[in-house]
């Protein structure tokens, strides 16, 4: 039996714009992966707002200019940007190298509801039980476990290195940690609450943390007790603390002191021995 020719390009045609579509939603669902570290959809404000409906209340040309650059629609005067900027603590999304096919691609997705789509996972839903109950007990020892953790004198499970390596955080009044990033004592406050830390360390936007963290992942347990402690430690702190330079300055000081010392020896110890002194040592090891 024969099939007509018109048929068999209908069909091609038909099979070709199926995986086309498969295609664009699968990359739709790859350039939404970042965007988990800050925004839902339809499950509440994190670090930025919840994307459900996003693009109803935003034009399209609004939407791709500001995912392209929120910097740049903030420094034009936009009162919409700004407005956002002020709500969510003066946090800026980052700049995304998208182009405008790519942004209309992840809000396809977005809008097509599959970011929130497939059935739940019981084991999912037992750890987020746990999860939350973690959270709602607020416990001094899961503070500190979360503080242990912080500071590296518990290490996390998979090996990642210690918050405080590059971190800063005041908590009960002491100072102590990294000056290499942001200072987190008040991390709770202004990124949003459990969901902002909980985002920003599960999917970091920012490219060292990427790296530092990628092959050895913060577990979602460990990730709970951290937000605890940073919880912890913003209470503890009406505002903003300075970082305790002090000490960073003092062992400083002491590192270039030594590296001075060293370069002073070394060069002392050349200019007692000279080249006539190395001669002389080589000819009566040779004379003997």
């Amino acid at each position: 039996m024969k099939m007509d020719s018109k048929k068999i390009i209908l069909t091609g045609l038909l099979m070709a714009g199926i995986f086309c579509q498969n295609v664009h939603s699968q990359d739709g669902e790859v350039l939404f992966k970042p965007c988990t570290a800050c925004h839902s959809v339809g499950g509440g404000r994190m670090v930025g707002p919840d994307l459900k409906g996003v693009t109803r209340r935003r034009s399209y040309d609004w939407l791709v200019s500001f995912i392209q650059s929120s910097g740049k629609v903030i420094k034009s005067g936009d009162p919409v940007a700004a407005a956002l900027l002020a709500e969510y603590k003066n946090v800026v999304m980052p700049d995304n190298a998208l182009t405008a096919d790519q942004v209309n691609l992840l809000l396809t997705y977005i809008n097509g509801g599959k970011a929130m789509a497939g059935a739940a996972d019981p084991k999912k839903v037992a750890l987020q039980r746990k999860l939350d109950s973690l959270l709602l007990a607020n416990s001094l020892q899961d503070i500190t476990t979360g503080q242990d953790l912080f500071t590296g004198r518990k290490r996390f499970a998979n090996g990642g290195i210690s918050c405080i390596s590059c971190h800063n955080v005041t908590y009960h009044g002491i100072g102590t940690g990294g000056l290499l990033a942001k200072d987190l004592t008040k991390a709770f406050s202004r990124l949003g609450g459990f969901a902002g830390i909980r985002g920003i360390i599960m999917m970091p936007p920012f490219p060292s943390m990427t790296v530092t963290y990628q092959r050895s992942p913060i577990l979602d347990e460990e990730n709970v007790f951290l937000q605890l402690f940073l919880k912890s430690a913003d209470s503890q702190n009406a505002t903003e603390p300075s970082a305790n330079k002090s000490k960073f300055l003092r062992s400083g000081l002491v590192s270039g002191l030594l590296l001075v010392l060293s370069i002073f020896l070394v060069w002392n110890r050349r200019k007692r021995k000279s080249v006539n002194h190395a001669i002389l040592k080589r000819q009566e090891r040779y004379s003997m």
